[in-house]
């Protein structure tokens, strides 16, 4: 008698999983990672970022900033302050293939600390924009932002890769 129980027990399970497997599927919003970098970036600068205190950044500020290499991904848009005494910045890049974000996230997440340590003891307002900064990654995207619309931003490259 116990062995039915059992079977039904099991089979509840395997149905709570496939169940469960099948919610995960659905919610999962599909990423389009394939938008025009140049129209996203345009997106995201218009999108309450002041560039009157900003510049692009070179390959080179990219690799001293972050230790990225600009050849190793597809592209990349880079802006930071025209003076060592701001925090605010942006760093988009899509990558070559999903798996190298994952290097991409790092260093974002270590340009927010970095940021962090140089700002904290000195720093009011730049702490407030750090304070806001977030690295974000959908498909093959990365966006960095510090800045005080961060909300803005993030919300302007979410809605453009849905």
């Amino acid at each position: 008698m116990q062995k039915p129980a059992l079977r039904l027990v099991l089979a509840e399970i395997g149905a709570a999983i496939v169940l469960t497997v099948f919610i995960l599927a659905v919610l999962k919003k599909p990423v389009n990672d394939d938008v025009s970098f140049t129209d996203l970036k345009e997106t995201l600068l218009s999108a309450s970022f002041d560039r009157a205190n900003m510049k692009e950044g070179s390959a080179m500020k990219l690799k001293y900033l972050y230790g990225l290499s600009e050849n190793d991904y597809e592209a990349v848009c880079l802006y930071v302050p025209s003076t060592n005494m701001d925090a605010q910045e942006m760093l988009l890049v899509r990558c070559k293939k999903e798996a190298d974000t994952a290097k991409v996230r790092e260093a974002m997440q270590e340009r927010i600390e970095a940021e962090r340590n140089t700002f904290n003891s000195y720093g009011i307002e730049q702490m407030a924009l750090i304070d806001k900064a977030f690295a974000e990654v959908r498909g093959r995207l990365c966006l960095y932002v510090c800045d005080k619309n961060s909300d803005k931003m993030r919300e302007a490259f979410l809605k453009a890769v849905q």
